[in-house]
């Protein structure tokens, strides 16, 4: 069977860790607001904490593992040569999925109820899953021999900053005695309370107990999330970029000028963030601000802000000793693999922006739309070699089976469970047009490229076996992304059917498109806008 020029490649670092992304959101997303687990209730409180702390290190760790890419071009090409000639087999693919599989089943096994009791089953489950999906990820891209190649070639210099990267939240650990500081938290009290006095008469404040916020909602700030770990994130990784730089860099004015406007910058970021916090919980929602934006808007705001600061760093010429190489050609939006991934990831983040931020995520859509239009936009051009769209009589008829079996089996919903009930007649017809063109036009196109152009291709190697896994694998993970999951695995079905017909993904987009079209049309008939 032919296909589409661009849909079958070989993994590549760049869709790995975007595919690893992807899975860190779901986890985080599913043991959040779905199967959520507070350490303190739990009979292994430290071992809970351990866990935490190791997810935040592999993120720490991939982190830096972008940030050594990004910058040693000649490290980047010699791995990318080593991924050619690298025999992989399809057995490590197997044991990555495997193990993200192995991750959810505590979702499916054990009642949320009983999270916190059962949490040494939660631990098991959640760490062999983790395991395994680590190393299938990594020996999937490339042989464990060739790693060694490639790490000896570089003199271990990547282990050393990859582990300095997932030693950052241990940092972070050490550094909480500074919260009990009385100056460093005084003037983080302070600073909040003058932000709260501008919008608010009353702002209650208690030293003994680090309480503060308004009447009706209060926080208490622990060492934990009193933003010490934005100090060890930027001091962490401003450390990696010196060791990548320390050839270049000049060391005093990085050390004596950045990284006290840094420590700074982080300290006043903090103040903002827990602010906003008590706004949230104090006008719009308590559980929104402790279960979502408290969780969110803590360390992996603080890594943005760290890479804020390398890019700042990396953008002013008096912190060079010599003018930077140009750099080649080859951008990201020129990528065809990174063209299928990273609009999916712009979809997941800004959903779970939407979670953190709006007490009923349907009202931050359009922040979702408008992330999903830009990274469509930036992707356009690899996107359009790989998606050739026609009119084929079979994917239409797909599509309208889909949608009309959809609309079917879905029951109204009640009008004061709509969640758009709140908004007035302007907003609404806005939001509705923007949720319209959303659903249509926008996530047709970006979850066909990623779960049927990325996924299924990349599982099926051709054999027959491989076939049915790359099927069953990426129908299931489309079904759970929907929630309505035998419906939504009988699409992911039928638009996988549509793409293989043919061999062009541009099918299964066009039976996606009109499944949501034949959706949205009865949404707008009926005023049933639960069914997008």
């Amino acid at each position: 069977m032919q296909r589409q020029a661009g849909i079958k490649r070989q993994v590549g670092i760049t869709s790995l860790l975007a595919l690893l992304g992807l899975e860190s959101i779901a986890v985080i997303v599913t043991y959040q607001f779905a199967f959520p687990i507070e350490c303190h209730t739990t009979d292994l409180v430290e071992l809970c904490r351990g866990l935490r702390i190791s997810f935040i290190s592999a993120i720490c760790a991939v982190t830096a593992f972008v940030i050594l890419m990004c910058t040693r071009r000649q490290s980047w090409q010699r791995l990318r040569n080593l991924m050619r000639v690298s025999g992989r087999t399809h057995l490590w693919g197997v044991i990555h999925l495997s193990g993200v599989l192995i991750m959810f089943l505590p979702v499916h096994l054990i009642p949320p109820q009983e999270a916190n009791e059962r949490f040494a089953q939660v631990f098991m489950l959640l760490a062999t899953g983790g395991a395994l999906t680590a190393v299938g990820a990594l020996c999937w891209v490339v042989r464990p021999a060739n790693w060694w190649h490639w790490l000896k070639g570089e003199n271990f210099q990547p282990l050393a900053i990859l582990l300095l990267a997932a030693l950052i939240p241990f940092l972070a650990q050490m550094l909480e005695p500074l919260w009990a500081v009385e100056m460093v938290s005084q003037a983080t009290f302070q600073g909040v309370a003058l932000l709260l006095s501008a919008v608010e008469p009353e702002v209650f404040i208690e030293h003994s107990r680090a309480w503060i916020g308004l009447p009706g909602f209060v926080v208490a700030v622990a060492s934990q999330c009193s933003g010490i770990e934005g100090f060890a994130l930027i001091t962490g990784f401003m450390a990696i970029y010196a060791i990548l730089f320390r050839e270049t860099l000049r060391q005093g004015v990085f050390w004596l000028m950045l990284w006290p406007a840094a420590l700074l910058a982080s300290w006043l970021f903090n103040i903002v963030r827990i602010t906003v916090l008590i706004l949230l919980g104090k006008h719009v929602s308590p559980e929104l601000a402790v279960n979502g934006f408290h969780s969110f808007a803590g360390w992996l705001l603080f890594i943005m802000l760290a890479l804020g600061v390398l890019y700042l760093a990396q953008s002013v010429p008096a912190l060079r000793r010599v003018e930077r190489i140009k750099r080649d050609d080859t951008t990201l939006g020129t990528d065809p693999v990174a063209a299928l991934i990273i609009p999916f990831i712009a979809f997941m983040v800004s959903g779970i922006i939407a979670h953190a931020f709006w007490e009923n995520p349907a009202h931050g859509y359009p922040l979702q739309a408008a992330a999903m239009l830009g990274a469509l936009l930036w992707m356009r051009r690899p996107l359009r070699a790989q998606i050739q769209l026609s009119l084929d009589p079979f994917a239409v008829t797909v599509g309208l089976a889909v949608g009309a079996v959809w609309v079917w089996f879905s029951a109204p919903a009640p009008s004061e469970d709509m969640p758009v009930v709140a908004l007035s007649g302007g907003a609404f017809v806005i939001w509705a047009l923007i949720r319209t063109v959303g659903t249509t036009l926008l996530v047709p196109v970006i979850e066909e490229a990623f779960f049927r152009g990325y996924l299924l291709s990349r599982l099926d190697t051709g054999t027959l076996t491989a076939k049915v896994v790359a099927i069953f694998v990426s129908t299931a993970l489309f079904a759970a992304l929907h929630g309505r999951f035998a419906l939504a695995a009988l699409a992911g079905l039928l638009f996988a059917a549509a793409m293989l017909r043919r061999g062009r993904l541009g099918d299964a987009v066009v039976a996606h498109v009109t499944a949501n079209a034949y959706i949205a049309a009865v949404a707008l008939y009926t005023g049933q806008w639960s069914l997008i």
